[in-house]
């Protein structure tokens, strides 16, 4: 697979109406949409964890993208109705290269009551804490800027309720 235009998106701004003495005008606050691109990212892929059950967890290797049922047995979808394959493949079922660098994370919550998306350890990926916990209905970015080792660090994802979903986007690079 070759890779083009790989890049990540983002807003958050308001507009502020200000109620203050001799102040007009509506107010944008924050950032437009930027984007910060990675030209040599030549790894992508993304799956969704569906839990068959209360508190399933799934661990995914982020060096190669396999993932290990760990606790429970959560639905492992790569691409359309296919559901269940661990192993370390893209989108056309085409093994992947090993990650050495990771270049962002995109991680859609909105179908989950509540999960956990916790790295083995903090220099993996740094979500906030190190953690990113959400009660659903969410959808986080990470963006890295510069070189970021993966190493054989491990994602657990955690699902608390039944028929809780997650989709997860890795993009990185192979050199």
């Amino acid at each position: 697979m070759t890779l083009s235009g790989a890049k990540a998106r983002f807003q958050l701004n308001a507009t502020a109406t200000p109620t203050g003495v001799n102040a007009t005008g509506p107010n944008v606050v924050g950032q437009g949409l930027g984007s910060t691109s990675f030209s040599d990212a030549d790894i992508i892929y993304s799956f969704t964890l569906t839990a068959t059950g209360a508190d399933d967890v799934a661990t995914l290797t982020l060096s190669t993208g396999a993932i290990v049922k760990t606790t429970g047995t959560p639905d492992v979808t790569r691409w359309g109705s296919q559901a269940n394959d661990l192993s370390a493949v893209d989108f056309e079922g085409v093994a992947l290269p090993t990650m050495v660098t990771l270049c962002g994370v995109h991680i859609n919550s909105v179908d989950a009551t509540g999960f956990r998306f916790l790295p083995s350890s903090d220099d993996i990926i740094k979500l906030g804490d190190g953690d990113y916990v959400d009660g659903g209905s969410g959808n986080a970015l990470q963006t890295l800027v510069g070189d970021h080792a993966v190493g054989v660090g491990t994602v657990a994802i955690y699902l608390e309720g039944i028929a809780d979903s997650v989709t997860i986007t890795i993009i990185g690079k192979s050199s």
